[in-house]
């Protein structure tokens, strides 16, 4: 019974390995070659970094190659981009119809419309990020507004503080004024009537 399952499973093996094998005879078969002259220095990273991860420097050259290419149509501007986009997959359509006449085929795996669906999302996440910092600098506008109606309240408050205070001040030294001279005549009526006494005596 252990020998039946091992034997299955090796099988599942050798048929994944098959399965392999044609994706990537069909895959050479929808691509087209091209030839790169690299600077010593360049070459040394890409075979490094392949190295690291285990992969050909083939594979990682293509790889890199077209995460670069949607970075550049991200870089070029909206109008542009656009007119790029719409180019490089009518360039797209026709190049795979030249692989699959040149390797005997009728047609080959060709997704359409790549280009312009990155354009489309590179256009709607610019159209995101630009929505966003309008609502930042709204929010910005609007908390240094409420700032500066807190700073003016701040300042009238103190204001009336203030002048409360120098009011109530005023007042209290009219008050003492009035009582000081409310406060003279008892002193001299006093000074009047020792007076009157020491004529009697």
């Amino acid at each position: 019974m252990m020998q039946d399952q091992d034997l299955t499973n090796t099988q599942a093996l050798i048929d994944r390995y098959y399965t392999e094998e044609k994706e990537k005879k069909a895959q050479a078969l929808s691509h087209a070659s091209l030839s790169l002259q690299l600077d010593a220095n360049d070459l040394a990273m890409l075979s490094t970094i392949a190295k690291r991860f285990n992969k050909s420097r083939t594979d990682l050259a293509k790889d890199v190659l077209s995460h670069a290419l949607i970075d550049l149509l991200t870089q070029l501007e909206p109008g542009e981009r656009k007119l790029i986009a719409r180019d490089a997959d009518e360039m797209g359509s026709s190049l795979a119809r030249e692989i699959a006449e040149e390797n005997g085929l009728k047609d080959v795996d060709h997704k359409p419309n790549v280009w312009t669906t990155h354009e489309r999302s590179i256009a709607k996440a610019e159209k995101k990020r630009a929505k966003e910092l309008e609502e930042a600098l709204k929010a910005k506008k609007q908390a240094q507004k409420s700032a500066n109606v807190a700073e003016n309240v701040q300042t009238n408050t103190e204001t009336v503080i203030v002048e409360t205070v120098i009011a109530e001040d005023s007042a209290q030294h009219e008050e003492s004024s009035a009582e000081s001279t409310d406060a003279q005549p008892d002193t001299d009526q006093e000074s009047q009537s020792s007076a009157e006494e020491t004529s009697f005596a």
